[in-house]
């Protein structure tokens, strides 16, 4: 990672996913032990909107792969591209999809995206990845700059900016410091636009998240909650994980 990385926040231990890889449950909706993801379901329509046939489509921390099986509903050809820096996952995309040729996985971080894709997608999309970063600056410009036409992003946003941590338990480092969370952050719409501009003049609009409440809390079983203690429910017409709201938002970037 680049030693110039602004961090929000300081703790360099925040990727959990290297430390338990299953805690991703991509793999089980792919296995159809899960039903399809609500976000699944809302980026096919935004991206249904604006596709046209041939169009690359790149999934930037995709996990195991599972928004193709939505996104396939547009264009059962589709190109699919999937890029997670988690090698375990990419590692079963690639057995579990070896029979699709119009799907490629690679290994890559949204810290440091290989040049060699730069412009090579029409639409980029990353959803309920950036909450889950120490820095949403670098990503965001590698998001962008992999983009032709449109990048489209998931992730918390509200009127102010609320930096956050959840423990999955109480275990501590060597230094006696909580080390086992997964950071859960949420930027200002300001911020969010802020940070956009300083990469270039770009288009932005943002769009409600749309989800069927009654099927998120079907997945928030105590089975589930025993492996995944992240989850969030529906109460009162919002998303919650832990004791925090959760505000997700579409960020619609249009580059060209």
């Amino acid at each position: 990672m680049s030693k110039k990385t602004i961090f929000e926040d300081r703790n360099n231990d925040w990727e959990i996913w290297r430390k338990n890889s299953s805690i991703e449950r991509s793999i089980k909706r792919l296995k159809k032990q899960l039903p399809e993801m609500e976000a699944s379901k809302q980026v096919t329509k935004i991206i249904k909107k604006r596709y046209k046939k041939g169009y690359k489509i790149l999934d930037f921390g995709c996990a195991a792969g599972h928004f193709y099986q939505s996104l396939r509903r547009i264009d059962n050809k589709i190109n699919y591209f999937g890029f997670d820096a988690t090698k375990n996952y990419i590692n079963f995309a690639k057995k579990f999809f070896k029979k699709n040729e119009n799907v490629k996985f690679d290994v890559q971080s949204l810290f440091s995206m290989s040049k060699k894709y730069n412009k090579k997608f029409d639409i980029v999309f990353c959803s309920n990845v950036l909450h889950h970063l120490p820095s949403i600056d670098i990503p965001l410009k590698n998001l962008i700059k992999a983009s032709k036409k449109y990048c489209i992003i998931r992730t918390l946003v509200s009127d102010n900016t609320h930096l956050a941590r959840f423990y999955y338990n109480d275990s501590m480092n060597k230094k006696g410091e909580l080390n086992n969370f997964q950071l859960q952050n949420t930027y200002s719409y300001s911020l969010i636009r802020k940070k956009i501009k300083k990469i270039g003049n770009y288009k932005i609009k943002f769009e409600d998240d749309v989800f069927d409440g009654k099927k998120i809390n079907k997945e928030y079983t105590k089975k589930e909650i025993k492996k995944y203690p992240g989850l969030t429910r529906f109460v009162d017409g919002v998303q919650i994980a832990g004791s925090k709201v959760f505000e997700f938002k579409w960020i619609i970037i249009k580059i060209k």
